[in-house]
């Protein structure tokens, strides 16, 4: 009996060594630091300010009219979150994009888009499904270059700033993340 209590023992204070030892290897293969991140932020359209032609009706926000806007007459709905870790962050959307000719705004951090190239164009979708926001950059429409589009942002209150360029295009919520 004595010998069997001393084995019971001895495996009780191996495993959590074993254990934090695994813990440390697969930190170590994949050379990734553990860091705490802000938990994802949902921000509904009705939380943004919207300025003509860029409207908000029922909830979801939209360019006004029938024709493609540029960047200095497209309105915009303007989103501000609060982040707590700097770091790389993704946006998530939640959108309707029916069409070629109506799945695209205007998107940037902290300032006004300042070129077709911080377009963001949208996959078509069958109703609200959610896409990430890219950028075209030197891409196309159909292949952009910063998909995801990464934001480097450090602490504090920040704004995210959509500008409509096609009418017809829904916007429902985004939802700021740390990028994977």
């Amino acid at each position: 009996m004595h010998h069997f209590l001393s084995i019971v023992l001895s495996c009780a204070l191996v495993i959590p060594v074993v254990s934090q030892f695994a813990t440390s290897l697969v930190t170590a293969e994949t050379q990734t630091p553990i860091v705490a991140q802000s938990s994802d932020q949902v921000l509904p359209a009705s939380a943004a300010i919207v300025t003509a032609p860029m409207i908000l009706t029922n909830g979801v926000t939209s360019l006004a009219g029938g024709a493609q806007a540029e960047i200095a007459n497209g309105g915009s709905a303007i989103f501000t979150f609060t982040i707590t870790n700097a770091g790389e962050y993704v946006i998530e959307a939640l959108v309707d994009a029916p069409a070629d000719n109506c799945n695209s705004f205007y998107a940037n951090i902290d300032s006004q888009p300042e070129g077709t190239d911080m377009t963001w164009d949208i996959s078509i979708t069958k109703g609200f499904e959610k896409r990430m926001l890219s950028w075209r950059g030197d891409g196309s429409p159909f292949t952009p270059e910063f998909a995801p589009k990464r934001f480097t942002l450090t602490p504090g209150t920040h704004k995210v700033i959509i500008v409509g360029r096609e009418s017809e295009v829904l916007l429902k919520s985004l939802t700021i993340r740390p990028a994977p």
